[in-house]
């Protein structure tokens, strides 16, 4: 009896291992999508608490933000605006959602997102209450201290810190015109 030629036997495991991922992706893809949906959900109500839900406003191809909400309170009363910008960091994009109260003041931001990769213990404390926090109840637009502003930088994450005031304002502009 023969053997079996080494590259049948690895075209085969590789076939076997092709389709059980192929089988894995369809099992799970929407269970992802539905997560990132209960995520962004998250998102929008931690930036803007007063709404007690949230219509989504059509955005134009090309425009500076990703999405953009309307928050409604339980009357239907319009309490604010939700956006969410992607900006490049130091280490990758960063997703910033940004909520704006019908006072034009910022109600709250969150970073992070699926490519969130800033480095560990120095960009990736965006995400941090203790950065995101200093955002809450300022005018825009927004700047580091260093810069003659307001929000303090993450130390030795100037970039990371820059590229979250920059979409801030962005998402801010981006409502303040919808009024």
């Amino acid at each position: 009896m023969k053997k079996v030629p080494a590259w049948v036997i690895l075209c085969v495991i590789a076939l076997v291992a092709g389709m059980a991922l192929g089988v894995t992706n369809a099992l799970t893809a929407e269970p992802i999508r539905e997560q990132a949906k209960i995520a962004a959900e998250n998102a929008r109500t931690q930036v803007l608490p007063a709404a007690a839900s949230f219509e989504e406003v059509t955005v134009a191809d090309g425009a500076a933000v990703d999405n953009c909400y309307r928050g409604v309170d339980a009357s239907g009363n319009v309490v604010g605006h939700v956006a969410q910008v992607t900006v490049q960091g130091f280490g990758g994009p960063i997703e910033v959602t940004v909520g704006v109260d019908a006072e034009g003041k910022l109600a709250g931001i969150q970073c992070g997102g699926s490519g969130f990769s800033e480095t560990a213990g120095l960009g990736a404390k965006v995400k941090t209450a203790a950065f995101s926090d200093q955002f809450a109840g300022l005018a825009t637009p927004v700047a580091l201290t260093k810069d003659g502003g307001e929000v303090d930088s993450v130390t030795a994450a100037s970039i990371s810190s820059g590229a979250v005031c920059n979409a801030v304002n962005i998402a801010a502009e981006y409502i303040a015109g919808l009024a």
